[in-house]
């Protein structure tokens, strides 16, 4: 009886051990995970020169000039404030590392075809990526993010490649002043 209780303890102390080796196996061959990282100066590039935004600039313009036709001071006022933070926000956005989300919100149900195809499980700008583990790979989604905004190929590739060769002003160094 005895040699039978020692023979199932050693087999379960094997069976044991054979499932923790296999469980820290499986720990050192987890999946690599693949990051979709893209520029987001290059993508506030893209949206700024678009057709979406320059018609909104144009609509902003002719209220400005409506409001001023009809002497409505606050209103120009509201619009003129307004049109200086957009130019702060845009200095932002495409000469540091100002965040992009309410721009890529304009096109977020084109974000998962994007992720798809580059294989991706996420998509951040590569401004905003604070650790990324060893075993995760990063993916450049900048060109397929900047597309959606319809550039000139040519136009965009162009700003693709001479945005990598220059870092981006720091943040804290921006001025607020929309003249500068």
């Amino acid at each position: 009886m005895k040699r039978k209780s020692f023979g199932v303890v050693l087999a379960a102390l094997t069976l044991g051990a054979g499932f923790g080796v296999r469980s820290a196996r499986a720990q050192n061959n987890k999946p690599a995970y693949r990051v979709g990282v893209f520029d987001s100066r290059v993508v506030a590039l893209a949206y700024y020169r678009s057709s979406e935004f320059t018609g909104m600039i144009k609509g902003m313009r002719d209220d400005l000039a409506r409001a001023q036709a009809a002497k409505d001071e606050k209103r120009a006022k509201e619009l003129g404030q307004e049109g200086e933070w957009s130019q702060i926000r845009a200095h932002q956005q495409v000469f540091s590392t100002g965040p992009v989300a309410s721009i890529l919100g304009k096109v977020k149900d084109k974000l998962p075809a994007i992720a798809r195809d580059a294989g991706v499980a996420l998509i951040v700008s590569k401004w905003e990526v604070q650790f990324l583990d060893p075993a995760a790979t990063t993916v450049d989604v900048t060109l397929p993010l900047v597309k959606l905004f319809n550039p000139n190929d040519q136009e965009a590739v162009k700003w693709v490649e001479e945005m990598k060769r220059q870092d981006p002003v720091p943040f804290e160094q921006l001025s607020l002043d929309p003249r500068m």
